[in-house]
């Protein structure tokens, strides 16, 4: 192997390894809340509020966090963000005050959102052509592996060791990430953007973002017609409208909106987020086989482990064919193959143990739509920006990710529960299944409509 080649290999790990911190560990949390609250003896409500915070702040940091790795440059923002989960994790473990659990989850929610667009930028400067769809395809591999398997890695460590040891071993691989890192040159660049920061553009993107999300994950709670609810989307609305005329009449606009003219960008950012609005799918699959099927937690997070390694071995192949066929046609079969997948998991009429074999053919029908697009996704909404706004462009673009998967839990979990109160469980998760199923559908006429024929990717 020769030097070149062993460097490049040494970034890959170390970009891989530095995003796992957030989808393998950080996720988990969903696992272990309950272990969790047993340990800091507080109420279900912070509990389910520390799950949430780590999403909240991921989604509404990350176009700012991408914004200004553009400025300072990513390889600086990625230390930063390794940093920022250390912190994070420590927080959380070090003691039972429950005030260090919330502002843990959040500093975790705060290195996702530096980490996710700024490793995308470290790869984009660092390789070119074959080699950075190599790199892209080791990122997403890393991405789908970490959050398919953060349910049961984080069940396992939980039950047979303490639910503190995962945290433990996300300290140590992000301090082997960042050990990786040293050596690394930030790659200089031409345009240098030195524009001042619109702090005030932030601040009203933070409420837009946070109203409409605090809106999506706590208004089935709350009631939708509820105070809260309401105020919610008052705040919304106006810091929607107050941000777009802000930034129309700024020089140096927090989010630049000619990004958005790019169909390339706005299509495979529109696709990124209809395909995980699937972890909806996902979300009350779980509830379902726990409660009518009769899985246990861990069970359950074994059911999409075929889904996890399918995914994983798609997304090379997504690379490859996108390269002979074209990116938009690997976009297309993204949202597809799940429509056809979620048909599977639907079939609640058939006898449990049936049941659970069907459930497990269609996660793995899932993700060979997920992982055929994975790669040429990123590629796509990457390649068809300058260069100089790729960090703020791949911070929507995970955004989108990140709003997609949220939106999609509070659409399929609203409308579960709603159905239960008419109907039977198992036909409340089967008309669940079929909705979700038809935004898959939906998603397939957008990215035909939207992406052009020959773009590259």
């Amino acid at each position: 192997m020769s030097t070149k080649q062993h460097s490049e290999n040494k970034l890959i790990l170390a970009i891989v390894l530095s995003i796992l911190t957030y989808w393998l560990f950080a996720q988990s949390f969903i696992n272990i809340s309950t272990q969790v609250q047993q340990t800091y003896q507080t109420t279900t409500g912070i509990v389910n509020l520390s799950v949430s915070l780590t999403s909240f702040a991921t989604g509404l940091f990350m176009v700012g966090a991408g914004d200004v790795s553009d400025k300072i440059g990513k390889l600086r923002m990625t230390y930063i963000g390794i940093i920022l989960s250390i912190i994070g994790s420590l927080l959380i473990i070090i003691s039972s005050v429950t005030a260090l659990l919330i502002v843990g989850r959040i500093f975790q929610g705060l290195s996702a959102a530096i980490l996710l667009p700024a490793t995308v930028g470290v790869l984009n400067d660092q390789f070119k052509g074959k080699a950075l769809r190599r790199a892209f395809s080791y990122l997403m591999i890393g991405s789908v592996g970490g959050v398919g398997f953060a349910s049961v890695i984080g069940g396992l460590i939980a039950t047979y060791i303490n639910w503190q040891a995962n945290f433990i071993v996300s300290i140590i691989v992000a301090i082997i990430a960042f050990i990786l890192l040293l050596g690394t040159k930030e790659e200089a660049k031409e345009i240098i953007d030195k524009r001042p920061f619109d702090y005030m553009g932030m601040f009203l993107f933070a409420l837009l973002i946070g109203s409409i999300t605090l809106f999506a994950t706590q208004g089935f709670e709350q009631g939708w017609l509820s105070l809260f609810s309401i105020l919610c989307l008052l705040v919304f609305i106006i810091a929607t409208v107050s941000f777009i005329i802000y930034e129309r009449h700024k020089n140096a606009p927090f989010i630049d909106f000619s990004l958005f003219q790019h169909r390339g960008f706005v299509g495979s950012s529109m696709s990124n987020a209809v395909l995980n609005s699937g972890m909806g799918t996902m979300t009350v699959f779980n509830i379902y086989a726990q409660t009518k099927v009769g899985l246990n937690a861990f069970q359950t997070g074994l059911v999409t482990v075929p889904y996890v390694i399918m995914a994983i071995l798609m997304v090379r192949l997504g690379e490859r064919l996108s390269l002979r066929y074209g990116g938009k046609p690997m976009l297309l079969m993204g949202p597809l193959f799940p429509a056809i997948g979620i048909i599977f998991i639907s079939l609640t009429i058939l006898p449990s143990h049936w049941y659970v074999a069907a459930a497990v053919f269609g996660f793995v029908i899932c993700a060979i739509g997920n992982g055929l697009c994975a790669t040429p996704g990123l590629t796509i909404a990457i390649l068809t920006i300058p260069d100089e706004k790729v960090g703020l462009a791949s911070g929507i673009y995970k955004m989108f990710a990140t709003l997609g998967s949220a939106f999609g839990i509070a659409l399929s979990t609203t409308v579960f529960a709603i159905l239960q109160s008419s109907y039977n469980i198992s036909i409340a998760a089967t008309c669940t299944f079929l909705i979700m199923m038809s935004i898959m559908i939906l998603g397939v006429i957008l990215t035909q409509i939207i992406i052009p024929k020959n773009i590259k990717a």
